[in-house]
């Protein structure tokens, strides 16, 4: 499914970030983010994430070390070859020390789990003639007798050419006093007319006022060089038979080797799961109840931003007894909060995660939907109130198990036709057992329907606000920092008895003219 909205809507990219795989595999696993819709898929993915939280608890510097090893791993290049070239085999050099490394690490346990099964001696063997255990690559003489014999006649060759070069310029610089310094040539005046006819030169004009001077290192010197051109053709020939005999003993462990990467990548994405557990306390949740209850649930975006404003944060405990819940409550009462809560927890649940909760129940869904909040993403021609009921009838009409969050459904439309839809809509997911649908409206006294569980947010500590504060400040932030501190972002259940009526004193709070809300207040004693 496409879980850009819920993404959006939560935030959740913020908490994604903190999620680290070291290898190339896992970061593309990670940029994939593979949403799973089975239990038993889970059920996989959390045995390996238990083990893997054991080894860290357990051996922590095996755990950085297998760490170590997973950073050192580069992505390699297509194993679908014929003959890999040298960039190619120092790759697949490098992965297999860090592997066989890794194989050494793990307990067995783990190893089975991950498929991970190291059987690659023979393939480090033929790589690592001189016995290297470094990560580079080269052809070097220790693979072949032949390829040794030619670069020791090359570099024999070399000597000597480099011998007649120094002799050469010796006694170019004792008869001409010049001093070619490494060079390949030298400019002198063309005063100097005599070199031109010197056998132990070539001479060219260079502009109308200097001559271009090389040397001439003779006929020995050129047939040296042409015996050291077919020597490093005849190298380049042994080059190329050897990379040919090690693509294929590495083609012969080619399915091996694909296996190999898998498991390296199942693990790296899982042992960063485990370190992310472990660093901010998250619990496994439970996937296979029917109905969804959270105790101490964190919304980690919106808890981080009050730490660093040194804001109390209420954690969710709420438990729902129906697959259809209305939530009523004033704007800023936590409503959205409490959707994006459990849309958060949800998402983590069905990317494998632990959850920043003590308890988290639930079930799987094939898909989670988002409505009525603000996006981007509309289609030309409809209204807000024509794009929100385009969604709601794709959510509603898949047959598939589904998790609904309205945020006050039909709100762009009368009030009257608005209620009615709702109505409406609580009363088609009730008779729908693949739909669990959590709604929030501004509406009081919708009328009851059986299946429907109504919940509203307890809302602002009016008595304990009252008592402490006084005297207001005219800093909008602390404005905030007052409304948080005595919003009770708790539910509770609804009968119509009584109903939360925040909106004036909030607004009153963030400074609304007292002429404005004496007018409000005068309008509602009077209804």
């Amino acid at each position: 499914m496409c879980i850009n909205k819920v993404i959006e809507f939560t935030d959740f990219m913020s908490f994604y970030s903190k999620y680290k795989p070291l290898t190339p595999y896992g970061i593309e696993h990670k940029d994939s983010m593979p949403y799973y819709t089975s239990a038993e898929e889970l059920d996989n993915v959390h045995l390996l994430t238990d083990k893997l939280i054991d080894l860290i608890s357990s051996k922590e510097n095996s755990s950085l070390k297998i760490e170590n090893h997973l950073s050192r791993i580069d992505r390699l290049n297509t194993l679908d070859k014929d003959v890999y070239d040298i960039i190619d085999i120092h790759l697949i050099k490098k992965f297999l020390i860090h592997f066989r490394s890794i194989n050494t690490l793990l307990t067995n346990d783990i190893k089975e789990t991950i498929g991970l099964n190291y059987d690659f001696d023979s393939v480090l063997h033929a790589l690592t003639p001189d016995n290297d255990n470094g990560e580079s690559f080269y052809l070097s003489s220790s693979f072949d007798e032949k390829l040794k014999a030619v670069r020791n006649n090359i570099a024999k060759l070399d000597t000597e050419l480099n011998a007649i070069r120094q002799t050469t310029l010796s006694q170019i610089q004792d008869q001409y006093q010049l001093n070619f310094n490494g060079s390949e040539f030298v400019l002198v005046d063309k005063t100097h007319e005599e070199l031109l006819d010197a056998k132990e030169l070539t001479c060219e004009f260079y502009d109308s006022h200097l001559i271009k001077v090389k040397p001439v290192y003779g006929k020995n010197y050129l047939s040296k060089q042409v015996e050291k051109e077919q020597l490093l053709i005849n190298e380049s020939e042994v080059e190329k038979k050897i990379l040919n005999n090690l693509s294929n003993i590495i083609q012969q462990k080619k399915e091996q080797l694909a296996d190999a990467i898998e498991s390296i990548r199942l693990l790296d994405v899982t042992m960063a799961k485990a370190r992310l557990a472990l660093k901010y306390k998250l619990t496994k949740p439970a996937y296979r109840s029917d109905k969804m209850m959270v105790k101490q649930g964190i919304y980690y975006p919106l808890w981080e931003k009050h730490q660093d404003k040194k804001l109390s944060y209420t954690p969710l405990n709420a438990s729902f007894n129906s697959n259809t819940v209305l939530l009523s409550g004033s704007n800023m009462g936590g409503k959205t909060v409490l959707f994006r809560t459990l849309a958060f927890l949800q998402l983590l649940t069905q990317l494998g995660f632990r959850i920043p909760a003590t308890e988290f129940n639930t079930k799987v869904y094939s898909a989670i939907h988002i409505l009525g909040t603000a996006s981007n993403n509309g289609i030309e021609g409809l209204s807000s109130f024509g794009q929100e009921i385009h969604q709601l009838t794709n959510a509603l009409k898949d047959h598939e198990t589904r998790l609904l969050f309205v945020d006050e459904l039909a709100k762009t439309t009368n009030a009257t036709e608005a209620k009615a839809i709702l109505y409406a809509v609580l009363k088609y997911t009730t008779q729908n057992k693949n739909l669990n649908g959590f709604y929030s409206t501004h509406f009081i006294n919708v009328p009851g329907i059986e299946g429907v569980t109504k919940y509203r947010m307890k809302g602002l500590n009016k008595q304990a606000f009252e008592r402490h504060c006084e005297q207001q400040s005219d800093e909008i932030s602390e404005k905030i920092r007052l409304i948080n501190a005595f919003m009770q972002y708790e539910i509770i259940e609804d009968n119509d008895k009584q109903q939360a009526k925040d909106a004036l004193t909030i607004a009153s709070i963030l400074g609304l003219q007292s002429e404005i809300m004496n007018y409000a207040n005068d309008y509602l004693e009077r209804k």
